[in-house]
């Protein structure tokens, strides 16, 4: 089964930040740790006694009151527990080195230590915690702390930092969900016109799919299509509302189709998805030359297959709903379809990189297939085909391509073989 992708952070840049600065992070993140009368940053200056930071926590028997830090005297400062906060800022920190960080700390510095809170921006194995651990309980430290990498990064994740997480990191959890709540609705919004302009199932309506900075839009010059042109607007077949975006007809040409062996083949010289005259002025800047002559033959020679496999085959692909700027209803003087307008990626409508292709009967009663890659014959002449868009497009969607003609069985349609069975029995009367 192959894995869902989702959308996650990267792991937090500490190594970006400057040592200091990593010292205030880790100092700012122990402010809620304890109940402090005093957090100091003692190791801003350089001569800290091993005290990166140093901590006051009030003792909590109720006797001592909480006061500001302006009016605590020296008794109540000594009647607290002393915490030792100790930062690194490395890559990677073994038993050994924990070992020697530990032992650098001065002999008077651990003297009525309560409290130690070992802070690096790295991870810690099994082992080097069991180092921090051994030393604080040979030295009578009665609560020992170690936020590594991984601990650090569930501190700022938390609702309470993240205002920390911006000002170290730029990344604000809170703005992330506004944003991400903004776009839902924004998304709703326009599935809501798209279903309001186009709402029948199974059937496709014309739209016009316009970029808002060409201001050339309607004209084009005599003689010229519009792709020749880069005219950034075109008129498409819409399906409405797909789970990635708005569906498109990209593709849409006569086919035969097995529905038990699921072979099939197409006619690719004429595509018919797009939106015909009398909803499409540059309809004749589309088509193909010659498309009329050219529908006559491959409709001919379609109408000769068995019934039960003359299909159509259709390419559809999505416009995502965050690239629609906004949906026009109304249309203007020039064209009444409604207006979808976006920004164009060279000279094409921003479809996304996923497509589908699915055969669809040509009965009464509609129903599609999936094809094969592997199961393309050779049923129609070269005559119908466009070889170039074909060399193109069987690559990019793994299609194994038939050269060797496929015998298949044509048969002249009914309504033609009783067209003729009438001519000829007038002419036996007469």
């Amino acid at each position: 089964m192959t894995p869902t992708t989702t959308r996650t952070l990267n792991p937090l840049p500490f190594e970006h930040l400057e040592p200091k600065r990593f010292e205030d992070l880790a100092r700012q993140l122990a402010y809620d740790f304890k109940p402090w009368r005093q957090l100091e940053a003692t190791g801003r200056t350089g001569s800290d006694d091993g005290f990166d930071a140093r901590g006051f926590e009030i003792v909590p028997s109720g006797d001592i009151p909480l006061q500001d830090d302006s009016d605590s005297s020296i008794e109540e400062v000594a009647s607290d527990r002393l915490w030792l906060i100790q930062c690194k800022r490395e890559k990677g920190i073994g038993p050994s080195k924990m070992k020697a960080h530990l032992e650098a700390i001065p002999q008077e510095s651990r003297s009525g230590l309560y409290g130690l809170i070992f802070v690096a921006s790295c991870d810690f194995s099994k082992a080097t915690r069991d180092v921090v651990r051994s030393w604080c309980f040979t030295h009578n430290v009665s609560e020992c702390h170690i936020w590594g990498k991984a601990e650090i990064e569930d501190m700022l994740y938390q609702p309470k930092n993240d205002n920390l997480l911006f000002a170290y990191f730029n990344i604000s959890l809170q703005i992330r969900r506004q944003k991400l709540a903004t776009d839902i609705r924004r998304t709703i919004a326009i599935k809501r016109k798209i279903k309001k302009i186009i709402d029948i199932d199974g059937h496709h309506e014309p739209v016009l799919l316009r970029d808002i900075s060409d201001e050339r839009y309607p004209f084009v010059s005599d003689g010229q299509t519009l792709k020749d042109s880069k005219s950034l607007w075109v008129a498409v077949n819409s399906l409405g509302l797909g789970v990635f975006g708005l569906r498109v007809i990209l593709k849409e040409f006569w086919a035969y189709h097995n529905p038990e062996t699921g072979e099939w083949d197409i006619a690719s010289k004429i595509n018919f998805s797009m939106p015909q005259e009398q909803e499409n002025p540059w309809y004749e800047m589309q088509a193909e030359p010659n498309r009329y002559e050219e529908i006559r033959k491959i409709v001919d020679f379609w109408e000769t297959l068995p019934p039960h496999c003359q299909y159509f085959f259709r390419n559809t692909c999505s416009i995502s709903y965050r690239d629609i700027i906004e949906i026009d209803d109304v249309g203007d003087t020039v064209v009444r379809l409604p207006t979808i307008f976006m920004n164009f990626r060279n000279n094409n409508p921003p479809y996304l990189d996923r497509s589908s292709i699915v055969f669809r009967s040509s009965g009464r009663f509609v129903s599609e297939s999936y094809f094969d890659p592997e199961k393309h014959v050779n049923v129609f002449p070269d005559e119908l085909r466009d070889r170039a868009w074909e060399d193109d497009f069987f690559p990019k969607n793994s299609i194994v391509r038939s050269t060797v003609p496929h015998s298949v069985i044509l048969t002249e349609p009914e309504w033609k073989q009783k067209i003729r069975d009438d001519f000829d029995k007038t002419e036996n009367k007469t």
